[in-house]
């Protein structure tokens, strides 16, 4: 992907990884480190439509963080974490705002439950 790709030719993957960041967001839960988002995103496969993702490891989740940062559809930021959990660990912000996120993925079928539990959260 190139700096600045559209967030319309991302895969279903990274789509699911932006809504992850997405909902953490909503969470004031952010800058995110790379383990929270794993673990929201594995949690949130229950509301992809069907099998089409089959399972997501972490290095999937992670793979998909840094293509998305090389495009620019996610920031890292620079948290200067000091304790044990977390240090070392990337975290991410999103560069747009949660709603946009959503309203660019609304015509996904695949992800319609998980778009709509990520809207519900960042109300």
């Amino acid at each position: 992907m190139s700096e600045h790709t559209d967030v319309e030719e991302t895969t279903l993957t990274h789509r699911v990884v932006l809504l992850g960041v997405a909902e953490l967001s909503g969470r004031d839960d952010v800058p995110a480190h790379a383990g929270e988002v794993v673990s929201l995103c594995i949690d949130n496969l229950a509301n992809v439509d069907g099998d089409v993702l089959g399972r997501l490891s972490e290095a999937d989740v992670a793979r998909a963080l840094n293509e998305l940062e090389d495009a620019g559809l996610v920031e890292r930021a620079d948290v200067g974490d000091t304790s044990a959990v977390g240090k070392g660990r990337p975290a991410y912000v999103l560069p747009m705002g949660a709603d946009a996120l959503c309203d660019a993925f609304d015509d996904d079928d695949r992800l319609a439950a998980l778009v709509d539990h990520v809207e519900a959260v960042c109300e």
